[in-house]
């Protein structure tokens, strides 16, 4: 389904009835992602995913990205919806968007959940970013597919489902090069949030081989945000939402019980 939002045709999935719970992916994701977690989700809830701008199949806009700006998209959406406060769920970069929105928008966030969860870039990070995004514009998404695809699944994922790494990799390809390239500046751009602040309820979900956002991170958020639990899955990398969806879903369901 497409809906205008903020100016831009978004592209989105809405399943499930119960309460609502709302899926936002990372940098070079797309809704599919959760294709898994949303269906065992929509089960119990009211489960709502979309393409965030410059991905999959939402247009790029003409303004830059920012956190802030996908976060008022989202916002944007919930509200046309007419959706009431859900228990939103961001994966990397959305991570980011979620923590956000539960700063900007409180009325529409009853609840966290945040899987490879950022808490902080230091300088080289950011400056890996910009590199990042500066090989891209320059050479195409192909000349860093395959060292990216390395770290993004755990060795066992490679190793047993193939097939899930040759999915990921052709998701990651498809993107369009300029705007994965917006989105990496934009993303070495976040800004800082004041997580003491954060009030809701957050779970916080890292995989045990996440080279991205590791265990390191995880656990500075978890003593930043007031009220919030650390749950490591096991045999997991960045792409748990790939790896794992049972998992994932399993407790995201438990932590709303």
């Amino acid at each position: 389904m497409f809906i205008q939002v903020n100016g831009v045709n978004h592209h989105y999935v809405s399943i499930g009835e119960g309460p609502p719970v709302v899926l936002i992916h990372g940098l070079g994701g797309a809704l599919d992602m959760w294709y898994g977690v949303a269906q065992v989700l929509s089960l119990h809830h009211h489960v709502v995913a979309l393409d965030l701008r410059g991905h999959g199949r939402t247009a790029p806009g003409r303004a830059q990205f920012s956190i802030k700006s996908w976060g008022q998209d989202v916002a944007g959406l919930m509200a046309a919806l007419e959706l009431p406060a859900a228990t939103v769920v961001g994966h990397s970069m959305g991570s980011l968007i979620a923590q956000q929105m539960a700063l900007a928008t409180p009325e529409l966030v009853d609840q966290l959940v945040l899987i490879g969860g950022i808490s902080y870039f230091e300088p080289p990070d950011k400056q890996a970013y910009e590199q990042r995004a500066k090989i891209v514009d320059e050479q195409g998404l192909d000349e860093i597919a395959d060292d990216w695809l390395a770290g993004a699944l755990s060795p066992r994922t490679h190793a047993r489902l193939p097939q899930v790494s040759g999915l990921l990799r052709h998701m990651f390809l498809s993107n369009d090069p300029r705007s994965y390239a917006k989105a990496c500046r934009a993303l070495s751009r976040a800004p800082a949030i004041e997580r003491e602040q954060i009030g809701q309820p957050t779970l916080l979900l890292v995989g045990d081989h996440d080279r991205s956002t590791p265990l390191r991170m995880t656990e500075q958020l978890h003593r930043q945000i007031p009220v919030s639990r650390v749950q490591v899955v096991p045999s997991a990398a960045h792409w748990m939402t790939l790896e794992h969806p049972d998992v994932l879903a399993a407790a995201i369901l438990q932590f709303l019980t």
